[in-house]
C-alpha cells in the first residue's frame, strides 16, 4: 500500500552487542500506540545506524561499580525506548540552596553518555531537612487568612480553588536568597510544613517578611506573597 514507517531506538553509550538492539526494538515495537499491520508482508526493511562511535575497550576487574553502570544504561535504555527518551530522566545536584534550583533534571541517556557525572554529596551525620514528595517546578501563590503572628502561618489558605483549614504546623524554615542576585530576586522565604483537616500535608511558604525595608518601584513597601511549592502526602 506504499505505507512506511520509520522506528528508531537510541543507546546511551556506544553498542557491539546484537542482541541489545534486539531488546530495544522489541519494547519499541510493543509500546507503539498503533501497532505495525504487516498485511501481506513486508516489501523491504532496512536498517541504519545514523550515528556511529568508535568503542573504547575497558580493562574490567573485580569491582562491580562500572557494571553496575553498565547496567543502568542499559535500563535507561529499554525504558528511553518503551516510554521515550525525554520521559526517562536523572536529577543531578547544584550548587544552591535553593528548592527550586538545587536540582536539574536531564535524559538519563544523556547524562550516563557524558565521560564525567555530577555526584551527590556525602550525606551529613545530621538530618538534613525534610522535603516534600513532590516538588513543584514553579510555586503556585495561595490566597491566605491573616496569621494570628504576622509572621506566623495561616490559619487557613485557597488553592486552586480549594480552602484548606490549617490544622497543624511544623516550622519555619527560613531561606534567603543568593546575596548577589537582585533585590527583586532576594525575598527572605520562610517554608512551613501544613497538614489540613482532611491529612492533607502542603508545604507552602511567606515570601518576603513584614516590616521589610524593600520598596517597589513606585516606593511602596513590598508586601510579603504566599506559595504553595510542593505536596508531602
Amino acid at each position: 500500500d506504499g505505507a512506511v514507517r520509520t522506528i528508531t531506538v537510541e543507546t546511551g553509550q556506544p553498542v557491539t552487542k546484537v542482541n541489545v538492539f534486539d531488546r530495544l526494538f522489541r519494547e519499541r515495537l510493543d509500546a507503539l500506540a498503533d501497532p505495525l499491520d504487516p498485511g501481506f508482508g513486508f516489501d523491504l526493511i532496512r536498517l541504519s545506524a545514523s550515528r556511529v562511535e568508535i568503542v573504547v575497550q575497558e580493562q574490567r576487574d573485580f569491582d562491580t561499580h562500572t557494571r553496575d553502570n553498565d547496567e543502568v544504561a542499559a535500563l535507561a535504555d529499554r525504558l528511553a525506548a518503551r516510554l521515550g527518551g525525554r520521559r526517562v530522566v536523572v536529577h543531578l545536584p547544584q550548587d544552591t540552596h535553593i528548592p527550586e534550583r538545587a536540582v536539574l533534571t536531564v535524559p538519563a541517556q544523556q547524562h550516563l553518555a557524558a565521560a564525567s557525572s555530577a555526584e551527590w554529596p556525602a550525606r551529613a551525620e545530621a538530618e538534613p531537612p525534610l522535603r516534600p514528595l513532590r516538588l513543584f517546578e514553579r510555586p503556585e501563590e495561595i490566597k491566605v487568612t491573616a496569621a494570628a503572628v504576622p509572621d506566623g502561618p495561616p490559619p487557613r489558605f485557597t488553592w486552586r480553588r480549594a480552602t484548606h483549614a490549617v490544622v497543624r504546623v511544623e516550622g519555619p524554615e527560613r531561606i534567603a536568597m543568593e546575596w548577589w542576585r537582585q533585590k527583586a530576586e532576594t525575598l527572605t522565604r520562610d517554608y512551613f510544613r501544613v497538614e489540613d483537616a482532611e491529612g492533607m500535608r502542603f508545604w507552602i511558604y511567606r515570601d518576603g517578611l513584614y516590616g521589610s525595608e524593600l520598596v517597589t518601584d513606585e516606593g511602596e513597601p513590598v508586601q510579603p506573597k504566599w506559595f504553595v511549592h510542593g505536596l508531602f502526602a
